[in-house]
């Protein structure tokens, strides 16, 4: 007789069709438990937990078994099925495909590798097992966890369902479903996207733009984050009405993005450890007890166990469990020069979830938050290695449960185990025959000629996976010497060394480096040691020819060498690592063997090959006029490849006295870092300058730094921040004398009080920068501050005296032939003008403008330029191009990360659609204004949102926000905002 058991409802058995009797709550506990665990031994405690919790009787078993004998008897008639007591404790013995919930999990795995069609029917099969809550009428604290988890495995199933249906053209009919599940989950940032594509698809346009502008609110209201990359992504996408949208192929915009697959490569001749795999393979289970939803597995034991190669094995071995993608950091958590910090960890994972550079926040708390918005119901493996403490690791854990972070470690962490929940899975050394299988698979033949020595070679080299590999490198490579010879060896070299502490494994593998090494050629065996001064993971063949002093080819040729001795490991594009292990063992070697004055050498051939590569590299990204020489794409590959090492050798340079080389590296570095490049990188490199600056005691260099830094704040919108760097700029530069670089500053520091809002502190400014300008008779620097004052002059109510300094300034860049600014100054007049003939002159100077500004492909100049042609065009009534414009504009400022221009062009974009008669959609961008402007602190943009909302309702319901717009133009002491799309 055929047995079927159901847990997505209440729990049930069928055989032959025919219900079966389970009895009362209590007994059907046992069944369910027994049934999630289908086919594996749970123990009489792990039941008793789980069935009764912390009020479990004195005598649970007893009655336990009472429970397993009824069952036992009420499923006796279905063949296959059983209830056995075994060594592990007891099983149900039956087909798990017979049970709804295996089989669910196994019709979602087919679906997530099946082509469209056959995925929608599996996952609609899939689904339809469900007959309600898990485990409906039992409460007790294991089976409620339980079911949160497998209504988030429901809820994973029903969001892929949907993005394969809209991938077929279902958008339609997916429309009641999706609305109501974005009413139960108003913060999933998943559903929200496929509900506006299925909006946009049915001719909704404007109603995909109110699920955005609501998720976006209730996010900042409620999380205190912006919407994802994918939300914004398909949100710009429909502004532009971007045609792919409409497709139905696989290739449609609601496929996952970025799936990023960045774990390393598998370990060759992996060996053993059968069971901390299966320990590893029960954690893609439901996690038990009372765990967080969240599960974390940690690897912990001693250096060089193999911990990392374990987790990579098995991480590479489950990687279709996990079809949103697998995160990968090396922590170095106990390298005592560069351990990775946490917010450029955070950084490094945004990146590659396809947050871009300037959208990445500055604060590691905010990094931290957007990230968990990231990986929000997504199946993703995050493993975090080489870990030192639990304050690394925290901000890094997931905030979903569809997630699974794996940890190794020296270190036990308790902390996460107590307050996270992590099961911790102890690395103990190699068992002796595995140590053997390791050696055989590496050496061949020779170990089972020598099946004794091959014991005491692997009892000499501690069972450690690491020694092992560079033992048997050794032996592979001598093969006219048996491998009693070498074992005798090994043992001299340790009594040499002297670094046996009893019961350290550590000491043991020390030595077996030292045989290895002892056995190099001297050219190989002193790259080796210089490799250990290398501040970064890993390391191009160019950089290790300048670091030790050789040319390119001899570099590879030596590589090979300590590649084929397992000191070194080689990766893709002529890289190289090593263990973290060996590089501390190389720099104790460089520091004992190489004098000081060589090892300094060699870090500054390393550091000048570096900076040479890195001014290369902009002079052709960044030519400044001039015909840039090389490719470009070569160029920007270069930078990118090279970054964390740039990054890490500017912070070392700082801190150990290269301190000219990291000033020099971080100003080569900024334009690019400021244009594209991840913003913790930015203002972490800008801060060793700062910090290099200070120590060599040159002001100059530090003021500039400052500069620089201030602008990265600016450009965050951390406006409070930018002004205080601004000022220790300024105040440096007057003390040195610099008048050009002290108006710089000065205009720069108006520019930040001109965004909070402080408009005669920033006149002042711009001012005093107007008077460095006119005694050092620098007239671009003149005219960019009349230009600055008419702009103030202009938010302050006094127009004739705006247009008088405009066209004074207007006067002076003709004079220079500067038509980017000649059509600027123009753009700036027209606002103020009501003449056609002056429209029509802005209008044409700023499209020449444009158009140059993209052929130079300067976003952030085009981004300015269209928002000027846009209130050109919004002033002369083209209302259509200006509002075309102005989407343009809005894409590029949000890739660019200006926030504070992104929050203006939103205002812009309000009042231009107010004036086309579209109410609703103008009240969405100065909703979004709203939320942006407060972000930032920019209380005239927050004045101007809220006085644009108040005019698209009605007397009533604008009420309260046309006060707070009145108030707040009182506070700024400006008058009303002029309507952009005035006449």
């Amino acid at each position: 007789m055929t047995a079927r058991f159901g847990v997505l409802g209440a729990v049930e058995a069928q055989i032959s069709g025919h219900p079966v009797g389970l009895g009362h709550a209590r007994q059907c506990s046992v069944l369910a438990v027994l049934l999630v665990e289908a086919g594996r031994p749970v123990s009489i405690d792990q039941l008793i937990d789980r069935v009764w919790g912390d009020e479990a009787p004195q005598r649970a078993d007893g009655a336990l078994y009472s429970y397993l004998s009824r069952l036992r008897r009420a499923v006796a008639e279905a063949a296959e099925v059983g209830i056995e007591r075994r060594p592990g404790g007891y099983v149900l013995t039956v087909d798990p495909q017979t049970v709804d919930l295996h089989l669910f999990r196994r019709l979602i795995s087919q679906a997530r590798s099946a082509e469209d069609r056959s995925a929608a029917e599996l996952l609609t099969q899939a689904l339809g097992l469900w007959r309600g809550e898990p485990f409906a009428g039992l409460d007790t604290p294991w089976l409620v966890s339980m079911r949160q988890s497998l209504l988030s495995e429901r809820f994973a199933a029903e969001l892929d369902h949907h993005d394969v249906l809209l991938r077929l053209g279902r958008h339609a009919e997916l429309l009641p479903s999706l609305s109501a599940a974005v009413a139960e989950h108003p913060l999933d940032e998943r559903l929200t996207e496929q509900l506006m594509l299925a909006l946009y698809r049915c001719g909704r346009q404007a109603d995909a733009d109110e699920q955005y502008r609501r998720i976006r609110r209730s996010l900042a209201d409620e999380l205190g984050s912006d919407p994802g990359a994918g939300l914004r992504r398909i949100h710009e996408r429909i502004l532009a009405a971007d045609p792919t949208l409409v497709a139905t192929k696989p290739a449609a915009p609601l496929a996952r993005p970025n799936v990023p697959t960045q774990l390393p490569a598998d370990v060759r001749a992996f060996t053993g450890r059968d069971r901390e795999l299966d320990a590893l393979d029960r954690s893609l289970a439901p996690p038990d007890g009372d765990e967080p939803p969240l599960t974390v597995v940690l690897l912990s034991g001693t250096a060089g166990v193999g911990k990392s190669a374990l987790a990579v094995r098995w991480a590479h071995r489950v990687r279709e469990a996990f079809p949103d993608g697998q995160l990968y950091v090396n922590l170095r958590g106990y390298d005592t020069e560069q351990p990775v910090a946490v917010g450029d960890a955070l950084a490094g994972f945004l990146t590659a979830l396809g947050v871009g550079g300037p959208e990445i926040p500055p604060g590691v708390e905010e990094r931290a938050g957007r990230y968990r918005s990231e990986l929000t119901g997504r199946r993703m493996l995050v493993l975090l290695d080489n870990a030192s403490s639990v304050e690394q690791v925290r901000p890094l854990l997931p905030g979903t449960g569809s997630c699974l972070v794996l940890i190794t470690s020296r270190d036990s962490l308790p902390g996460m185990v107590a307050i996270h929940g992590a099961e911790r899975i102890n690395l103990d050394l190699l068992p002796l025959a595995d140590a053997v299988v390791l050696l055989r698979r590496l050496i061949g033949g020779r170990v089972d000629r020598e099946t004794s020595v091959a014991e005491d070679l692997a009892a000499a080299c501690a069972r450690l996976p690491l020694a092992l590999r560079i033992a048997a490198e050794l032996a592979a490579a001598r093969t006219d010497v048996s491998l009693a010879e070498l074992v005798d060896e090994l043992g001299d070299h340790r009594m040499r060394l002297d670094l046996l502490d009893a019961g350290d494994p550590r000491a043991e593998v020390r030595a077996v480096f030292s045989w290895s090494y002892q056995n190099l050629p001297a050219d190989a065996a002193r790259m080796f040691r210089l490799l250990g001064l290398h501040p970064g993971d890993s390391v191009h063949v160019e950089a290790v020819a300048a670091l030790t002093g050789t040319d390119v080819g001899e570099a590879r040729r030596l590589l090979a060498v300590l590649v084929r001795a397992s000191l070194v490991h080689a990766g893709r594009g002529g890289r190289y690592g090593m263990h973290d292990l060996l590089r501390a063992y190389a720099a104790e070697l460089a520091a004992a063997q190489d004098p000081a004055p060589e090892r300094k050498a060699a870090l500054t051939r390393l550091f000048d090959h570096y900076l040479a590569g890195s001014v290369a590299a902009m002079s052709t990204l960044y030519p400044d006029g001039t015909e840039g020489a090389g490719d470009p794409d070569a160029a920007r590959s270069w930078i990118e490849a090279e970054r964390p090492n740039l990054a890490a050798a500017c912070i070392y340079g700082a801190a150990h006295g290269w301190y000219r080389f990291a000033i020099a590296l971080a100003g080569t570095l900024f334009r690019y870092l400021d244009a594209g490049g991840p913003v913790a990188e930015a203002v972490t490199v800008t801060a060793s300058a700062v910090s290099a600056a200070r120590a060599v005691g040159d002001r100059e260099a530090q003021a500039r730094a400052l500069s620089d830094l201030g602008r990265l704040h600016r450009r965050q919108g951390r406006l409070d921040e930018a002004a205080d760097t601004y000022q220790q700029a300024l105040i440096l530069y007057a003390d040195l004398g610099e008048h050009a670089a002290e108006a710089v500053a000065l205009r720069n520091l108006g520019s930040v009080h001109w965004r909070l809002g402080d408009y005669r502190q920033a006149a002042d400014h711009y001012r005093r920068a107007s008077a460095h300008y006119e005694r050092l008779g620098d007239i671009a620097g003149q005219a960019d501050a009349s230009v600055q004052l008419g702009r103030v002059d202009a938010r302050l109510g006094d127009e004739a005296q705006a247009v008088t300094r405009l066209r004074s300034a207007l006067e002076l860049v003709t004079k220079l032939g500067d038509w980017y600014s000649e059509a600027y100054v123009l753009s700036l007049l027209a606002r103020l003008s009501h003449e056609p003939a002056d429209l029509e002159q802005a209008g044409i100077h700023l499209e020449r403008s444009l158009a140059a500004i993209r052929q130079a492909g300067d976003r952030t100049a085009e981004a300015y330029a269209l928002t000027d042609l846009a209130a050109v065009y919004a002033h002369g009534g083209r209302l259509t191009e200006a509002a075309g414009h102005l989407g343009r504009a809005l894409l590029l400022h949000r890739r660019i990360g200006d926030r504070a221009s992104e929050a203006e062009a939103l205002n812009d974009l309000g009042q231009v659609l107010r004036a086309a008669g579209d109410a609703t959609e103008a009240r969405a961008q100065h909703e979004q204004a709203l939320i942006l402007a407060r972000e930032i602190g920019d209380r005239y943009e927050q004045a101007r949102a809220h006085d644009g909302i108040a005019a698209t309702l009605d007397r009533d319901d604008g009420g309260p926000h046309r006060d707070l717009a009145r108030r707040l133009f009182a506070d700024l002491a400006v008058p009303s905002a002029p309507d952009l799309a005035a006449r």
